[in-house]
């Protein structure tokens, strides 16, 4: 019985010594198989990583032939260096393309064209609007409809232009706020651009009634204007009648600041206040847009009124 168990040990270990050497055997042949493959492959990635410097010198090239040929253009400096890392990214896409194409035998790039199809349409339709707002962003810096210290009015927004980034441009309200608007929006919608530069027009607009004298009325205003340092000489500011309706005279007052060295609300505060008390104080009632004027009656009708009520 003794010797028998030791048989069997003596198999059990010739057994694992013999499946071992026969792992180590697999490990280093597919150690071997993958050195031959790596040398058998070694032209073939010395030459697909001399096509990648090839291509990353003539990215290189590219990129300084063309901030040479926009130097003395009107481009704008962010869409030169937008279009220049565009074309540094595209060419080396190519280049790395290009090189597995050397590398790797089964790779074609035509397949590789097809089979992003549809996750490229897939991609496109969910970034459609950050797309939308980098191409707009590229026209406005291109045909600059608008530059940097205009004033833009955009639906419910106006202000001061700050930035015009490639995603979107920074106004700065009256008030002091930072509006951030998509350029998709600045592109698409109606624009109203005023004092493009240091100048800018502001407008005041009232009613005043129809027993006031308009010319009166014009003269007062004039003077109570120039009074204001802040408001500029020229051009000069001009108040017209714009209507005749049934709430009253519509008078319009138009005028100048300099936005590099006056805040337009602050400006505008002080010219109605002026207005408004030079005017009351000439026996003159001002009226909002929109008010309903109750018109009262002369001292002849006053008079009229009263003699029927005591005859009565």
């Amino acid at each position: 019985m003794f010797l028998q168990n030791a048989n069997q040990n003596v198999n059990s270990s010739g057994g694992i010594v013999g499946n071992a050497s026969e792992i180590t055997n697999v490990a280093w042949t597919s150690i071997n198989n993958l050195l031959t493959g790596i040398v058998a492959k070694l032209p073939y990635i010395l030459a697909g990583v001399l096509v990648l410097f090839v291509f990353y010198g003539l990215a290189k090239l590219i990129k300084s032939l063309f901030w040479l040929a926009t130097k003395h253009t009107r481009v704008d400096q962010r869409l030169r260096i937008l279009f220049s890392r565009v074309i540094n990214v595209f060419v080396m896409i190519m280049g790395i393309f290009t090189a597995m194409t050397v590398v790797i035998d089964s790779f074609r790039f035509g397949d590789l064209i097809a089979g992003l199809g549809f996750t490229s349409f897939v991609i496109g339709f969910a970034t459609k609007d950050i797309l939308n707002n980098l191409l707009s962003g590229v026209l406005i810096l291109w045909q600059q409809p608008f530059r940097i210290g205009d004033q833009i009015f955009i639906g419910s927004n106006q202000g001061k232009v700050e930035y015009i980034g490639v995603r979107a441009t920074s106004l700065r309200k009256d008030d002091g706020e930072l509006v951030l608007i998509p350029n998709g929006d600045m592109y698409t919608q109606a624009l109203t651009i005023r004092g493009a530069g240091a100048k800018r027009r502001m407008n005041l607009k009232f009613s005043i009634g129809y027993d006031a004298d308009i010319v009166e009325a014009k003269t007062i205003i004039h003077k109570s204007l120039r009074g204001i340092d802040k408001i500029v000489n020229d051009p000069e500011e001009k108040v017209v009648v714009t209507d005749l309706t049934t709430d009253g005279v519509n008078i319009a007052i138009y005028y100048w600041i300099n936005t590099n060295e006056n805040k337009p609300m602050d400006v505008f505060d002080e010219a109605a206040t002026a207005v408004k008390n030079s005017l009351m104080a000439n026996g003159i009632e001002i009226f909002p847009p929109g008010s309903l004027i109750v018109q009262r009656p002369s001292e002849e009708i006053k008079a009229e009124l009263e003699g029927n009520g005591k005859r009565g």
